[in-house]
């Protein structure tokens, strides 16, 4: 009888526990949802959008942009890759270049940024992998901070956490659409506003250099 009554209370404790379980999972997803702000329309201007949203625990807006450009994929997404003339069209960029290559899909980059006095220049490191949409074509390409795998140089201030991705997809008329977000932390000291003012400057002016870059690769060729 003892060990009938102790196999029942096992198998009740058990259930209360992953009744507890399935629960505790509800509520912590309920909290992910509701913590995910709500995208703000900040630009609206020459084709390309900028929004921004708050993030939990930072200071620092994230934001997304998106601009459709006149030429195929095929000609978009070489530009993209040349990392060394990302200084032509990145905003602020003054420097990038290729640290290591880790495989056909993978890449250590390295950039300085220089932004407006008096915030001293930023640098950072970032591992970008590449992905195909076997169904759509569409190509992915996911930044995240490496920020130790370069030495740090006097003067600049390394930029701690990155996460961020551009997305081309080719669309039926034969144009291509861009879609770039991010989150980062700049490091160092900024003061709000101007964080969250170059938080939208930043990919409006990045999109449009890129559209212009892209537009004269296609009337040279």
């Amino acid at each position: 009888m003892k060990n009938v009554i102790q196999y029942k209370f096992f198998h009740i404790r058990t259930a209360m526990f992953l009744i507890a379980a399935v629960i505790g999972v509800c509520f912590y997803a309920s909290t992910l949802q509701a913590a995910e702000y709500p995208w703000q329309l900040r630009v609206d201007k020459q084709g390309i959008k900028v929004y921004t949203r708050k993030v939990d625990a930072s200071p620092i807006l994230e934001f997304k942009a998106d601009v459709v450009v006149d030429a195929p994929i095929s000609k978009v997404i070489p530009l993209f890759e040349d990392v060394e003339t990302a200084r032509l069209w990145f905003y602020q960029c003054t420097q990038s270049n290729v640290v290591a290559r880790e495989g056909s899909q993978q890449k250590a980059v390295y950039i300085i940024l220089r932004l407006p006095w008096p915030v001293s220049a930023r640098d950072c490191v970032f591992r970008m992998s590449k992905s195909v949409d076997t169904v759509t074509g569409a190509l992915t390409y996911a930044l995240v901070a490496i920020p130790d795998r370069v030495s740090r140089k006097p003067g600049i201030v390394r930029v701690p956490y990155l996460r961020a991705f551009w997305h081309f997809l080719s669309l039926p008329d034969g144009r291509t659409k861009i879609d770039f977000q991010q989150h980062s932390d700049p490091g160092g000291f900024i003061p709000a506003f101007l964080s969250n003012t170059i938080v939208v400057d930043m990919p409006y002016n990045s999109l449009k250099n890129l559209r212009a870059l892209i537009m004269a690769s296609k009337t040279r060729k």
